[in-house]
């Protein structure tokens, strides 16, 4: 079997083929030297689709295939890696190549890499049944993949840190150094969690997994189910008309006791610039705090994920046991980039945003530094420049081996067959040393060696009498 599964995408410019059932890539980049193959390429779809659009390097141009349609994948270079990339998150599907088929779309990851077990000229790649938007296409060899193409890793079993971010660049803007410094150099388990979907404006999901990339999260992010809409800018009230509270809260306990971190971190209580959808999504993050250790308070998470209660969880400028981190400490993760200015490069992946914000270290609503501990279940913090202080980082042991148990063998004689006037002795020793002997035999040393002891203690008896006797000669007899 072949594969692993990871994503990306590039906005370089690139040729596209014609616009018809089969296409051809037939341009050269730069990036050759690092394995991709950008010539002698053909695609091929089995209900005669257009395939140009594949190879044009350009996400917002796709086609959609049915269900079981194929997309025939030819080089003349050897290639040993795949990349896709989704408009939308795909039905299951399946890449037969060199005679091992690879499987993808579980994660509904919208950049996807399938790692091929020998390098292979021809591929198939076949759909699953549910919607597949197809945007494109890229193939590697052997050399080191480019920085852009992301290898995503399911979300966190159980993560460190969680933000919560109500739409996409949020995570950049108002989280600032949070996720380069501690899912980028200190690699920890670090899960993004969007209240909201960009699913209405086809350029913005890419954007946010390009972001995460650059700033060095690689646990695929959760999107939330609820569509980012216009209507929930203005103040809490308008969010609240169109996003239901309820629904909102219990997605929080959800996503808490899906990943129980130990430090949790949220929007402002007044919005930042007073988005509705930021303070619905802040207040519901405290609500929820109070509500995960309940298992009777949304029973259904409880039930699939159990109860959890989150260590410290702090707020965007929250006044209260403020904290000013220091985002401008060079990273080694980034070749001495600081925390701020990965969030800056994070931010500039948000195209469609760049005219409208910027990652700023001051101000009243826009400064990424400061935070505030709203709940801590761990004491204040003191030294105030870090979010896990207080929080014991120690990996957990690994729980130590059960002692193999030793069988043992008892050389007694067997029952009823103890000397006569001699206490039984159990000598137990390992399996191994054991030789193979039946009962008759032992009983025959074992008399044997009785006998020898005796006539020893008889002789030394003998001598001890005669020696005696020799002794009394000399004296008075005692008759």
């Amino acid at each position: 079997m072949a594969v692993g599964f990871f994503s990306a995408g590039g906005f370089a410019a690139r040729a596209a083929g014609p616009g018809s059932s089969t296409a051809t890539g037939s341009s050269t980049a730069g990036d050759d030297a690092v394995g991709e193959i950008t010539t002698g390429i053909s695609l091929e779809h089995s209900g005669g689709l257009g395939t140009g659009v594949l190879l044009d390097r350009n996400r917002s141009t796709s086609i959609t295939p049915a269900g079981g349609d194929t997309i025939g994948i030819t080089s003349e270079t050897p290639f040993t890696r795949i990349y896709l990339v989704w408009d939308r998150p795909p039905a299951a599907w399946e890449l037969e190549a060199g005679g091992a088929t690879s499987r993808g779309g579980s994660y509904g990851y919208l950049h996807e890499l399938a790692t091929l077990e020998t390098p292979v000229t021809e591929a198939t790649l076949t759909l699953g049944e549910g919607e597949n938007i197809l945007c494109d296409i890229y193939l590697f060899g052997d050399a080191p993949l480019p920085d852009w193409v992301q290898q995503w890793q399911p979300p966190c079993e159980k993560a460190d840190l969680v933000v919560f971010s109500t739409h996409a660049d949020d995570e950049h803007l108002f989280f600032g150094g949070i996720l380069p410094t501690y899912a980028g150099e200190q690699g920890l388990a670090v899960q993004v969690v969007y209240m909201t979907n960009h699913w209405g404006e086809r350029y913005r999901p890419h954007e946010l997994l390009d972001g995460l990339w650059t700033v060095g999260v690689t646990a695929y992010p959760v999107i939330g189910p609820f569509p980012d809409l216009y209507a929930s800018l203005e103040s809490l009230a308008s969010a609240e008309s169109v996003f239901d509270r309820d629904e909102v809260l219990a997605f929080q306990v959800e996503m808490l006791r899906r990943f129980k971190p130990l430090v949790a971190a949220g929007h402002d209580l007044n919005g930042e610039y007073g988005h509705g959808a930021h303070i619905l999504n802040a207040q519901t993050l405290v609500e929820a705090l109070e509500l995960t250790a309940d298992e009777t308070a949304y029973p259904e998470s409880a039930a699939q994920y159990g109860t959890w209660d989150v260590p410290k969880t702090y707020l965007h400028l929250y006044p209260e046991n403020e904290i000013i981190m220091d985002w401008t400490v060079p990273l080694e993760r980034f070749g001495g980039a600081t925390a701020f200015e990965m969030a800056e490069a994070g931010f500039a992946k948000h195209t469609s945003q760049v005219t409208y914000f910027s990652v700023q270290l001051g101000g009243t609503w826009e400064d990424c530094r400061k935070f505030g501990l709203v709940r801590s279940t761990v004491g204040p913090d003191v030294a105030g420049n870090d979010l896990f202080e207080n929080i014991d980082m120690t990996p957990e042991p690994e729980p130590a081996p059960e002692p193999e148990s030793v069988p043992v063998t008892s050389i007694i004689p067997a029952e009823g067959d103890s000397l006569p006037g001699e206490h039984s002795a159990f000598i137990s020793l390992p399996a191994s040393t054991q030789q193979p002997s039946d009962s008759g035999s032992s009983w025959v040393i074992m008399v044997a060696v009785a006998a020898v002891v005796v006539i020893v203690v008889l002789v030394a008896v003998l001598v001890r009498v005669n020696r005696g006797g020799k002794k009394g000669g000399k004296g008075r007899r005692r008759w």
